[in-house]
C-alpha cells in the first residue's frame, strides 16, 4: 500500500533522511522505532506531502505521491495525527470531527454512521461534543485527534507519538483503538517512544538511526530479542 525507496528529506541545509525505505501493506500495522532526532516524524512529515524529499520515492497504491499536496493525500485515504495533535481548539468537538465529515458525497446517513462508531470508541467525546477542543484533557485531545481522522475513512493513518505525555489509563485506551482500527483493516505507521506498546500493536518494526533504518524485523521476533532493542534503543 505505502512504499518508500531510498527517501532522502533536507530541512534547509540539514540532511534529516538519508534514504529511508519501508512499507506498509493494507491493514497492517508497522512500527517505527527510534531515538529522539533520528527522522521518524520527517519520515511521516515527508510521506504526507509537508516536506518534499529531494530524492528517493513514495508510492501509495502504486502511484508516486512525493510532493503531492497533503489535502489531496488526505481525498486518496492517507491521515495525518500530528505529535501535537492539532485541534481546533476553539471549535466544539463536533465542530472539529464535522471537518472530516463535511465533504463531497457524504450523505446524512453515513455521517451519522461514522459518528455514532467513533463515539463507540470514544465515549468521552460524546459526552463533551459540545465543549471546545481547548478545554478537554490531554488524553482527550489525543482522541479527538484520532477520531478526526477516523472521519476521512482512512485506508492509512500515520500516527505520531500517540501515547506522548498521556497517564497510563489512556496509554491502554489508546492501544484499544489502534487494536480495532488493525480489525477494522486501517492501516497503521505507529512512530511511538513506548516500545512495550509498539512491539505489541504491531505486526513489524523499522528502527531507525541518524536518518536511517538501522533494523527491521516482525514484532514477535524484537519481543524475543531484547539485545536488539537495547542496541538501538537503550532500554
Amino acid at each position: 500500500m505505502l512504499t518508500l525507496t531510498e527517501v532522502h528529506t533536507y530541512y534547509g541545509k540539514s540532511h534529516i533522511l538519508l534514504g529511508v525505505s519501508l512499507e506498509v501493506q493494507p491493514g497492517e500495522v508497522v512500527g517505527l522505532l527510534g531515538r529522539n532526532g533520528v527522522g521518524k516524524s520527517t519520515t511521516l512529515k515527508t510521506i504526507m506531502g509537508l516536506v518534499r524529499p529531494s530524492g528517493g520515492h513514495v508510492r501509495f497504491e502504486g502511484r508516486e505521491i512525493a510532493g503531492t499536496a497533503p489535502h489531496r493525500l488526505a481525498h486518496a485515504g492517507l491521515a495525518w495525527v500530528p505529535e501535537d495533535r492539532r485541534i481546533f481548539r476553539l471549535l466544539t468537538v463536533m465542530e472539529n470531527l464535522r471537518t472530516g465529515l463535511d465533504r463531497p458525497g457524504m450523505t446524512e446517513a453515513r455521517r451519522r454512521e461514522l459518528l455514532d462508531k467513533v463515539y463507540a470508541h470514544f465515549p468521552v467525546l460524546a459526552e463533551r461534543r459540545s465543549q471546545a477542543g481547548g478545554t478537554l484533557s490531554g488524553g482527550e485531545q489525543q482522541m479527538l485527534a484520532i477520531a478526526r481522522a477516523m472521519m476521512l475513512e482512512p485506508k492509512i493513518i500515520l500516527l505520531d507519538e500517540p501515547t506522548e505525555g498521556l497517564m497510563p489509563r489512556m496509554v491502554g485506551q489508546i492501544r484499544e483503538i489502534i487494536t480495532l482500527l488493525h480489525q477494522d483493516r486501517v492501516a497503521i505507521l505507529l512512530v511511538e517512544q513506548n516500545v512495550p506498546l509498539t512491539l505489541d500493536v504491531s505486526d513489524r518494526v523499522y528502527i531507525m538511526e541518524k536518518g536511517l533504518v538501522r533494523h527491521h524485523a516482525t514484532a514477535a521476533e524484537l519481543r524475543a530479542d531484547h539485545a536488539v532493542i537495547h542496541q538501538y534503543l537503550g532500554v
